[in-house]
C-alpha cells in the first residue's frame, strides 16, 4: 500500500479554498500512485475555528463539503472535519470514498493547556477508532487518531495501545500540531517510544502554514515498525509525502538548525497572517536597532521587498550612526524608505503640556511623548495607505514593560514578540551569514538603545535576564528555584516584578507570533490585579 500524507495550509473559514486545496493534492497523490490519502486534522475548516463552531450555519457547510469531497474519491481518503451530532460537537476524522463518508472517528483527548481549549467546544469520542481499508484486494487494519491522541502521557486512556489490541495494522495520527522550538524533536522522541512499544508503523500528518499567532510547521513523518523513520515531509510549506509500504528506505530526519526554523516559522507567520488578511504592504519604524533590523529583514523575505516600507524618525536625541544605519538597511533590502522629523511634533507636545507640567521634573514621561509620536505617525501612515504596522519589540523588552504603550507597542502583528533579545541577535547573525549580508554590522555591534535621552543605553544586561525571563515565562520556574540555580535573589526578585506588574501592557500589545512552548498571549493567562508574592523563605 502507498499512503500519502498531504500537508496543507487551510485557512480558517474559506471553505472553497481549503476544498481546492484538498482536491489538488488529492488528484496529485493519486497521480503518484497514492493508495489512500491522508489530510490533517480540521483540514476542512482550518484550524482553530474557535467561537466560529457555534454557529450553526458554519458546521453545516463543514460537513457538506466533506459530502462533496466524498463523490470524487476514487481511492480512501481521510481528512479532518466537526462532526455534529444533536447539540454535540466532536473533532472528528472521516473516511470517504465512492461518494460517501464510510466511517468517522471522534477525537478521544481533548487538549485544555496552553492555546488550546478545545473542551470548550468539542465532546470527547468514546472509541478508539480502527478502519479496515482496501487495497489491492489487501485490506489493511488502520487506527486512526487526532493529534492529542497520541500525546497521551498525562491521560488515563492510552489511545494507541488499544489500537494495537484491537488489531491496527498501522497507526494514523492527523495533527494541527503548532510548531515551538525543538517540537519536531519531541514528537520524533514521542512516535519513536510508542513504535518502540507497540511494533507498529505510525503515520503522522501534521497541518502547514499559520493563523493568528499559530504557525504549523508542518513536517509530517512516517517510521516503520522497527522505529527507522522511511519518510518525512517539507517544513514550514505544503507538500505530499507517499510512503510506499512495500519499498521502504530508511532516512535521516532533518531537522535544520534551530535558527533556520526560527527564520521559516516567522517568515510564515507574516507572510500568512497578510495573505489571509487580504493585506498586501507592511510599514515599519526604523530606528537602526536590532529589533527594527530583524524585523524588516523578515518581512522582505515574507513579502517581498516592494511590498516593505521604512519610516526613519529621528529626534533631537537621534545619533548620527542610528539615522545611517536605518537608511543603509533600507537600501541593502531596496524598500521604501522615508525620513519624517518628530522634533516639531514633539515640542509642540511638550509645550502644550509645560504648564501643567511645570513643577516636574523631566522623567520617562517625555520619553514616551518621542516613542507615542512615532506610533502616531506609523499609524498615521497605516490608515493612509492601508499598510499594516509591524510592532518589533521583543520578548524581554515585554516581560519587563520596556516598551510604549500607544507608542512603539502600536502595529497589527508583533513579529518577534516570543524571541528574546539575546536570540535577536543569534537571528541577526544568522541571516546575514546564511540568507544575505543586509544587516549593518554596527546595528549588530553598537550598544541597544531607545535613543530617547542623552547617551541613553538600554538598562538592561539582556544575557542575563533574558535566559531569565525565559525561565519564569517558558519553564515556569519559581523564585525559589531561580535563586537555587544560581541566580541573585535581587535580580531575581526585580523581573518577576517587572514581569507581574507590565501584564496590562501586553494585554494591549498586538498579537505576536508563538514560536515558543509559551508565549505572551492566548497561551498565558494571567490576572493584571494580582497581589499574590511567592514566599521564597
Amino acid at each position: 500500500m502507498k499512503i500519502a500524507l498531504c500537508q496543507i495550509n487551510s485557512t480558517v473559514g474559506s471553505f472553497s479554498s481549503n476544498i481546492g486545496l484538498i482536491e489538488k493534492h488529492y488528484n496529485d497523490a493519486i497521480n503518484k500512485g497514492a493508495d489512500l490519502v491522508v489530510f490533517p486534522e480540521m483540514a476542512i475548516t482550518g484550524y482553530p475555528p474557535q467561537d466560529l463552531l457555534w454557529q450553526k450555519d458554519f458546521v453545516k457547510k463543514n460537513y457538506q463539503e466533506v459530502e462533496k469531497l466524498s463523490r470524487f474519491c476514487s481511492i480512501p481518503m481521510i481528512v479532518g472535519y466537526v462532526r455534529a451530532k444533536g447539540k454535540k460537537l466532536y473533532n472528528s476524522a472521516a473516511l470517504c470514498q465512492g461518494g460517501k463518508i464510510i466511517n468517522s472517528y471522534d477525537k478521544i483527548l481533548l487538549p485544555t493547556y496552553d492555546v488550546f481549549d478545545e473542551r470548550r467546544y468539542f465532546t470527547s469520542g468514546e472509541k478508539p477508532g480502527i478502519w479496515s481499508i482496501e487495497s489491492n484486494g489487501k485490506k489493511i487494519n488502520v487506527g486512526i487518531q487526532i493529534c492529542e491522541d497520541l500525546w497521551d502521557s498525562n491521560y488515563n486512556l492510552k489511545v494507541s495501545n488499544i489500537q494495537k489490541k484491537n488489531g491496527a495494522d498501522i497507526i494514523i495520527n492527523i495533527s494541527a500540531s503548532p510548531y515551538s522550538k525543538n517540537r519536531l524533536k519531541d514528537r520524533v522522541n514521542l512516535i519513536k517510544s510508542k513504535v518502540k512499544e507497540l511494533e507498529i508503523p505510525m503515520f503522522y500528518c501534521n497541518l502547514v502554514g499559520a493563523q493568528d499567532e499559530l504557525v504549523f510547521d508542518g513536517c509530517s513523518i512516517a517510521f516503520d515498525e522497527e522505529g527507522h523513520c522511511i519518510g518525512q515531509a517539507a517544513s514550514f510549506k505544503e507538500d505530499i509525502l507517499l510512503i510506499d509500504m512495500n519499498d521502504k528506505n530508511n532516512i535521516d530526519i532533518n531537522y535544520k538548525s534551530r535558527n533556520e526554523n526560527i527564520y521559516d516559522a516567522l517568515c510564515l507567520g507574516i507572510k500568512d497572517y497578510f495573505t489571509k488578511s487580504g493585506i498586501k504592504d507592511a510599514v515599519i519604524g526604523l530606528s537602526g536597532g536590532i529589533d527594527s533590523a530583524v524585523v524588516a529583514t523578515l518581512a522582505c523575505n515574507a513579502l517581498g521587498n516592494d511590498f516593505v516600507h521604512g519610516v526613519s524618525m529621528p529626534s533631537r536625541f537621534s545619533s548620527d550612526h542610528s539615522k545611517e544605519d536605518a537608511k543603509q538597511l533600507a537600501d541593502n533590502l531596496g524598500i521604501d524608505f522615508k525620513s519624517i522629523s518628530i522634533n516639531d511634533v514633539v515640542i509642540s507636545m511638550e509645550e502644550t503640556l509645560s504648564p501643567h507640567f511645570k513643577d516636574s521634573i523631566r522623567d520617562t514621561t517625555e520619553e514616551n511623548i518621542q516613542a507615542r509620536s512615532r506610533g502616531n505617525l506609523l499609524m498615521a501612515l497605516s490608515n493612509k495607505f492601508g499598510w499594516l504596522v509591524l510592532s518589533t519589540g521583543n520578548k524581554t523588552e515585554l516581560a519587563l514593560g520596556y516598551c510604549t504603550l500607544y507608542g512603539d507597542m502600536n502595529g497589527g502583528l508583533s513579529v518577534i514578540s516570543d524571541l528574546n533579545k539575546t536570540d535577536v541577535y543569534l537571528l541577526a547573525n544568522w541571516i546575514n551569514k546564511n540568507k544575505s549580508n543586509v544587516i549593518p554590522i554596527n546595528t549588530i555591534n553598537k550598544p541597544p538603545s531607545a535613543e530617547l535621552s542623552p547617551d541613553q543605553v538600554d538598562p538592561f544586561d539582556y544575557d542575563l535576564v533574558s535566559p531569565l525571563v525565559d525561565s519564569i515565562i517558558e519553564k515556569r520556574m519559581t523564585k525559589k528555584e531561580l535563586i537555587n540555580y544560581g541566580y541573585d535573589k535581587e535580580t531575581v526578585e526585580f523581573v518577576y516584578d517587572k514581569i507581574i506588574k507590565n501584564e496590562y501592557k501586553r494585554r494591549q500589545a498586538p498579537i505576536g507570533i508563538r514560536i515558543s512552548k509559551k508565549a505572551f498571549g492566548a497561551g498565558r493567562r494571567f490576572p493584571i490585579i494580582n497581589h499574590y508574592q511567592e514566599d521564597i523563605i
